[in-house]
Formats: C-alpha cells, structure tokens, sequence
C-alpha cells in the first residue's frame, strides 16, 4: 500500500520535484499562493511530481479535483497523532509532512511552546501511526528551530538530518549546505533518502537550479521547494527547468533554456 502512495509522490527514477505551498499557515503574509488553483496548475503541467501542502489548501484543490500526489503539512503534539492520519486518510493524501526542532529550546519556537526534544517526541509518535497504516513521512528537520538561521552550519544540518532518519522518516527534508562536499556529509549521515529545502527567496535563477544539480550529483533524490518557484515571475520556466534537471538528468545550461 505504501508503495501506491509512493508512485504518486515520486517519478519513475525515484526522484521528486515537490512544490512546498504551506508557507501561509505559519505566515502571516499575502503572497502569490492567493493565486492557488492557477499556480498548482502551472507547476503540475510543467514537470512538478507533488505538491506540499496545508490541510485547507489540499482539501480546496482535492474538490477542484486535482488529481497530482500530495504530502499534507502537519504540526503535531502529543495528543494529535491519531486525528493527523484520520485526516490524511479521509483527504486521499499520500504522505506527511511534520518538522521537528532539534536542540531547539521554547523562546526560538514560533508558537513558545515546544522545545527541540518535544517536537522529536511528537514526531515518533505521529511514525508509529503512520507505520500502520503505510503512510509514507517526511520530516523537515530545522536545527534549533527556525529563527536560528545563525546557528546553522554544514555539520549541523548533516546530526539534524541524522535525527530525523533515526526516529522513523521516510525521506529527510532539510537545507542544502553550499557545497557538494558539505553536503556530501549530509547525504552520508541520513539513513533515508534526502530532499532539499528551497530556503528563502534566491534572486538568481541560475544559482537556484546549480543549487538542485549539485544535491542530486551528490545523492539527494528531489526538491520540496516553494518561493523559488511560485514566486518567480517565470513560474512555469522554473518548474520545468527544474524538471528537466531532476528527471532527465540536465545540465544547468540545458535546463535554462526553459527560462
């Protein structure tokens, strides 16, 4: 049953390009996601494999009867393990989403309340229920949280990536480093598969899609990545430039072609 799931969420090579659209449910911003059935469309049409997003957002385009995979974005405690499949379930989503904080204390926290170890807790319980019910996971790990951005360093982001395979996800979602060899130890130090984030607003395209090809030269399977591609003015060019790096192998000249 997993692996039905899985064939919706990843290409036939056993990479992704996931579109991350559930910026609007932790931030209070107005952005081109008002646009969401319009943008979804793009993305699907020029290459995308999935999209990441919120439980409103997944139940607006699931009756809009979109039909792509979907990882729904979650945020659990302790109590709410049960009810986050339910509603992944009764959605028709393929997978999770959860982020976890490690070494995160409740003053870095958005919402002051959880420390880094919480969110770890909370996330080994949300794997067992979805170990029941073969509901693929993955854990977006953010060392210290994300007001940390300081703190933040290539060995870090490999333990950080370490933590999150070691309490049960599937695919590990987490920063690229900079470098290939930086990252290389990220690769390295995570026991499941590894996508990486997108991270804040890249001004250049070409930086963006080098950015992809060095990950997946060094071992990453795909991309969960938001602003990079629903805010670039060339949505559908970025989406399949991305594309054609991800599935066909492309060089970043090839693939800026589609810009």
């Amino acid at each position: 049953m997993k692996n039905i799931r899985l064939n919706r969420l990843f290409n036939d090579n056993g990479r992704s390009l996931v579109v991350a659209m559930d910026h609007p449910r932790v931030f209070d911003v107005v952005t081109d996601l008002q646009f969401l059935e319009n943008i979804s469309k793009k993305v699907l049409e020029a290459g995308a494999d999935a999209l990441l997003t919120p439980f409103g957002a997944t139940d607006y385009l699931v009756d809009k009867n979109f039909k792509n995979g979907f990882w729904l974005s979650v945020d659990n405690d302790s109590n709410s393990s049960k009810s986050i499949i339910e509603s992944c379930l009764m959605l028709g989503a393929d997978g999770l989403k959860v982020e976890v904080y490690p070494w995160c204390t409740t003053d870095d926290d958005f919402l002051k309340q959880y420390t880094g170890n919480g969110s770890i807790v909370n996330a080994t319980k949300l794997v067992n229920e979805c170990r029941k019910w073969n509901v693929p996971l993955m854990v977006e790990s953010i060392p210290f949280g994300w007001p940390k951005a300081e703190e933040r360093n290539p060995q870090l982001i490999a333990a950080a990536a370490r933590v999150a395979s070691e309490l049960g996800a599937d695919y590990v979602k987490t920063f690229y480093t900079g470098d290939k060899e930086s990252f290389k130890t990220v690769i390295q130090n995570s026991l499941v598969p590894v996508l990486i984030l997108g991270g804040p607003k890249i001004d250049s395209d070409i930086e963006i899609l080098q950015m992809v090809r060095d990950a997946l030269d060094v071992g990453a399977v795909g991309i969960t990545m938001g602003r990079n591609i629903w805010g670039n003015s060339n949505v559908t060019g970025m989406t399949a430039a991305l594309a054609a790096i991800i599935h066909k192998d492309a060089s970043v000249e090839s693939a800026s072609s589609f810009l």
